[in-house]
């Protein structure tokens, strides 16, 4: 274990320091539920938020500081077999082979993911495929913050150099919270919070009005998310596109943008980063 955790130091990977209060691991995968990966300043690096056992968005700051990639629901992280973002017009079923959890440690495969569309928009959408190497550099299973952790350290790499279409490199898989991160994004991680959120839209509000801690931005977050009209957005919010969400789209691939009474579900969106505008 003492060689293994070398090993990770060494690749600033996971190296807790500072860690708060130790995070609630059953609360995971719950409906409501969140985990989120802090840094040194306790401002988040990546998280979850889990609406079924089956359905999460999760969310990333590509830089310190930076707002929060728009969510994205899926079933999981490595890798995911179902995928949706509104503005990414994204919504569709994956599918990749091999099995790159069963790839042993030292061992390169050349994996195929395929991406097919779904839902009433599928027609205008096309099939996807991208072939790369996958190398799985080791299993760990650590303590960060409390937590006894399940990790993946994984490399992957284009057969093709010119391809750019996703960020090639080490990454790491922490199996435990479903959550995969690059190996910049692992090097600032310095602890890990669980809790919950009433809604997607609260969890996102929560998660941006952390990474701009700093800023006249989380004064006003916390002043709107502490008054009543924001919790009766809330409230709204969980009551329908995050109900569709769990009951409709895991059913049939229809996400509640996609549906008939669109303009209902728009009213009901909690789209936090109109709450706050700050100069």
């Amino acid at each position: 274990m003492g060689r293994l955790r070398c090993f990770l130091l060494a690749s600033s990977i996971l190296a807790a320091h500072g860690a708060s209060a130790e995070p609630d691991l059953a609360l995971l995968r719950k409906p409501g539920s969140y985990v989120l990966l802090l840094d040194a300043e306790k401002r988040p690096i990546a998280g979850n938020y889990w609406l079924s056992e089956g359905l999460k968005v999760s969310t990333h700051s590509r830089n310190p500081g930076s707002y929060p990639q728009s969510l994205l629901y899926s079933d999981q992280d490595f890798p995911p077999g179902r995928v949706a973002n509104m503005y990414l017009f994204l919504n569709g079923k994956e599918t990749v082979t091999p099995d790159i959890r069963a790839i042993p440690v030292g061992e390169t495969a050349t994996v195929t993911r395929e991406y097919e569309p779904v839902g009433r928009l599928a027609k205008k959408a096309e099939v996807r495929k991208l072939t790369y190497r996958l190398t799985t550099v080791a299993v760990v299973s650590e303590t960060m913050a409390g937590a006894k952790l399940l990790s993946r350290i994984y490399e992957i790499a284009p057969t093709d150099p010119a391809n750019k279409e996703m960020d090639w490199g080490r990454r790491v898989y922490i199996e435990t919270l479903d959550l995969d991160i690059s190996r910049e994004q692992a090097a600032r991680v310095a602890d890990i919070e669980t809790g919950t959120a009433g809604s997607t839209g609260d969890f996102e509000g929560m998660y941006a009005s952390r990474v701009l801690a700093s800023d006249a931005y989380a004064k006003c977050m916390a002043e709107k998310r502490a008054g009543q009209e924001y919790k009766d957005a809330v409230r709204r919010e969980h009551e329908t596109n995050d109900a569709w969400m769990v009951k409709e789209y895991l059913a049939t691939g229809i996400p509640w943008w996609e549906q008939d009474d669109v303009n209902a579900h728009m009213e009901a969106l909690l789209d936090v980063t109109g709450l706050c505008v700050t100069k």
